[in-house]
């Protein structure tokens, strides 16, 4: 009884197994038996090709019918209307109120400990 493992054949019973399993690994990943090449790789790439193009085709009729969806995109300087150029706002501005405020907050500190202490 010791030797009676279900199914095992100690030696030589996967001569033509190896074969099969190299066959169905194959197959799985869509292999040609002879040279290890795609077997559908033409068609593939046709495909491909046809998936881009078709891809290509949405994007630009997509552009053409709604060109204010690339919001992120800039238009260039001379595509803009005369109206449109946005005009910086002056940086002194905003350092002059910023030093203003930290004035503000300083005098009213000062005003409190004054009152507390006093």
């Amino acid at each position: 009884m010791p030797n009676d493992h279900r199914g095992y054949q100690p030696s030589g019973g996967l001569d033509g197994a190896s074969d099969d399993i190299q066959a169905f690994e194959a197959a799985l990943l869509g292999l040609d038996d002879a040279s290890g090449a795609p077997a559908d790789a033409p068609r593939q790439n046709e495909q491909l090709a046809r998936d881009i193009a078709d891809i290509e085709r949405a994007t630009a009729a997509l552009r053409r019918a709604q060109p204010g969806l690339e919001a992120w995109t800039e238009p260039a300087a001379d595509e803009r209307p005369a109206g449109a150029m946005r005009k910086p706002r002056p940086v002194w501005l905003l350092i002059g109120l910023l030093w203003l405020s930290t004035a503000l907050v300083t005098a009213g500190a000062v005003a409190a400990i004054a009152r507390l202490a006093g």
